[in-house]
């Protein structure tokens, strides 16, 4: 495997700390590098830099921590993820590629040609071509299964919303800031959402919202 498709699995092993971290674009991944970067030394970033969340992707550019998927079950490290509602994942790519922070979210809006007032829908229609062609599919919005593609192979899959209550490593657990890009309510049928990434709904163990506030659920 070339070392493009390595890092595009998104593993890094960290033996310092006795982990692999298989990372899932959207769920505080750069937050979750910055945070294992600093626990094993390798940065010591300013306050700036913290706030950007860049560093730590940025200083693993070319780097031997990135490994497959048999390579991670294969050195005796512990193996971990961290998933976020389908829901909120979705809301938060839109948003950044909306209003763009940082010079990486700006590049990524070039890349795929959505400029002006685009709405959730003008969106979800350009993710779903891309699931339907094949072609052209981002990182920030490929379905999560697409990185931890079996879930219960895993030692421990965390979810997001719950990640200090629920946090079973020895090493003490990022701080998560909200990396606010706009504050426009998203107004979008779940039901669109859960059609298109019904798998990571499923694999993850997350419910529609608008059932959770419900008490029942009409997906099975």
């Amino acid at each position: 495997m070339d070392f493009k498709s390595k890092v595009r699995q998104n593993i890094t092993a960290w033996p310092e700390l006795g982990i692999n971290y298989w990372g899932i674009h959207k769920n505080a991944s750069s937050t979750m590098i910055m945070h294992l970067c600093t626990l094993t030394g390798t940065i010591t970033p300013t306050e700036e830099e913290i706030e950007e969340g860049m560093l730590g992707k940025t200083t693993l550019v070319h780097s031997h921590r990135y490994i497959t998927q048999e390579e991670a079950f294969e050195n005796g490290l512990i193996n971990f993820a961290i998933t976020r509602h389908p829901l909120d994942r979705f809301i938060s790519i839109y948003k950044h590629l909306k209003y763009p922070r940082t010079s990486a979210q700006e590049n990524t809006r070039r890349k795929i040609k959505m400029t002006g007032d685009f709405t959730p829908m003008d969106f979800l229609e350009h993710v779903i071509t891309t699931f339907r062609t094949g072609k052209k599919i981002n990182k920030h919005w490929d379905r999560q299964v697409a990185n931890v593609p079996m879930p219960w192979v895993l030692d421990h899959v965390i979810k997001l919303e719950n990640l200090i209550e629920d946090w079973p490593l020895d090493i003490e657990p990022p701080v998560i800031k909200s990396n606010t890009t706009g504050d426009e309510d998203v107004d979008i049928d779940e039901r669109l959402i859960y059609n298109v990434y019904h798998q990571d709904y499923t694999q993850f163990g997350y419910q529609p919202k608008v059932f959770d506030k419900l008490g029942v659920s009409v997906y099975k």
